[in-house]
């Protein structure tokens, strides 16, 4: 965008020229017939022109400084404080192949793989609405010459542990972000506390109205050091991230004996409408048991995620592959390994991702349409309920009458299946259908 400077005295007196000159004519004609009177009166006509065109640029620069003022310029050491968040009530009807509900009640809430029931009876549809996802988060912004410090703090009350639905339907607040991050100068930052893991691009996620939405996407919060370095066009950062083990067989989910964070690798950049990040992640899994036995193996990760513009509409999408992927991938859909009979630690390859189209229909309207798949490559000796694959599939369509404010209605459908390698259970599959209406405005 170009920006033009208007000098209010050089306009002034250009006009007045101009108007001089568009008055001269007059003046000649005044001369040539010799009238004094006629003079008198072209002069003060043209005195009369020049106040209006006076008048009018004094109206123009008024408005000029008022629809495009001076920014405002930062003081050393001055902070900002922005306060913001949404409210958000969500209802939905469930219905379940194998159960009459999730095996846990934060099933209810939203869609979390692993909760889908397998081998029971199928019930009736269900029905279920909370306000548990609405959300507040204080910002601070603070200048330091060529640098700058943010801080983040956000709280909801989605997956808390007290309150019920007998009187109050009250939950207790957690915490979802808490974290400094140094803006060094505009090359280089350092973030420290807790935020989304940076193995998650989170801009890759599909818009919907499930809390978290596909089966096959990376999705982790947690305490964290992170580093970032503009590097070209691109950007690459490096971190360490708060460990735990998730181990089948094990006493304990998660252990938390490990002697290393996860170390986490990732490049950002875009090549005309396709943003992309590739993450790379090693990570160790360890446990220790009151019995003595113990072990401790080294994992890795890989992940590639992105959003390709298409006019207004978009293409998202995401794919992860390792043998440690464990509690990333699907809401820790699968654990990253399992302990032998020796006490050794196997790890298991997984692999899982998801596509997403949405799609405008009009300023107001949009729909989005995701599909996503995962599986784990389960060694022999696995128990019959370990889960070996999960499905989903989830259509929306959401309307915004005014800015800030959506309601829209979503169907998902998801699939788990289990290993039953011995044969013997009766089922080794189960599904969800839920047919979720949401209303939500930002603040």
């Amino acid at each position: 965008m170009s920006v033009i400077t208007i000098n209010k005295r050089g306009l002034s007196r250009a006009i007045m020229l101009v108007a001089m000159m568009g008055g001269l004519p007059m003046a000649v004609s005044a001369q040539e017939n010799s009238s004094a009177d006629r003079e008198a009166a072209s002069a003060a006509e043209l005195q009369q022109r020049i106040a209006e065109l006076q008048a009018q640029v004094d109206r123009l620069a008024q408005s000029a400084q008022i629809n495009n003022p001076e920014p405002e310029k930062k003081t050393f050491g001055e902070t900002e404080i922005q306060i913001g968040g949404f409210v958000k009530v969500d209802s939905a009807f469930s219905q379940y192949s194998d159960g009459s509900s999730a095996t846990a009640s934060i099933g209810e809430d939203f869609l979390v793989p692993s909760t889908i029931p397998i081998g029971g009876e199928g019930g009736d549809t269900k029905y279920h609405s909370h306000a548990k996802a609405s959300r507040l988060f204080i910002k601070s912004h603070t200048e330091f010459g060529t640098g700058a410090i943010n801080t983040h703090l956000e709280i909801d009350a989605m997956a808390g542990g007290q309150g019920d639905e007998r009187i109050s339907n009250s939950y207790a607040q957690r915490l979802r972000h808490a974290y400094v991050d140094w803006q060094i100068d505009e090359n280089r930052s350092l973030l420290a506390g807790q935020s989304w893991s940076t193995f998650f691009n989170v801009g890759a996620l599909p818009e919907g109205l499930d809390f978290v939405g596909p089966v096959g996407t990376i999705f982790e919060r947690q305490p964290q050091v992170r580093y970032s370095q503009k590097i070209g066009s691109g950007q690459i950062q490096f971190a360490a991230e708060n460990p735990a083990s998730t181990l089948y067989n094990g006493t304990e989910n998660p252990y938390d004996d490990n002697a290393t964070p996860d170390f986490v690798v990732r490049y950002n950049n875009s090549i005309g409408d396709l943003s992309y990040s590739a993450a790379s992640m090693s990570r160790e899994l360890a446990y220790e048991s009151g019995t003595g036995m113990d072990d401790s193996r080294r994992g890795y990760a890989i992940s590639l995620a992105g959003k390709l513009q298409l006019g207004r509409d978009d293409i998202r999408f995401m794919y992860s592959y390792g043998n440690a992927l464990g509690r990333y991938l699907g809401l820790n859909s699968y654990r990253a390994g399992i302990i032998d009979a020796d006490g050794d630690i196997e790890l298991i390859d997984q692999h899982g991702g998801f596509v997403a189209l949405r799609h405008f229909w009009s300023d107001q309207w949009r729909s989005n349409l995701v599909l996503s798949a995962t599986s784990a490559d389960n060694p022999g000796f696995v128990s019959d309920t370990t889960p070996t694959a999960y499905q989903s599939a989830q259509v929306n369509l959401m309307y915004s009458p005014v800015p800030k404010l959506s309601l829209g209605g979503e169907y998902i459908y998801a699939q788990k299946e289990i290993e039953n390698g011995s044969g013997l259970l009766a089922d080794d599959s189960g599904d969800l259908q839920r047919l979720q209406f949401s209303m939500k405005y930002v603040f």
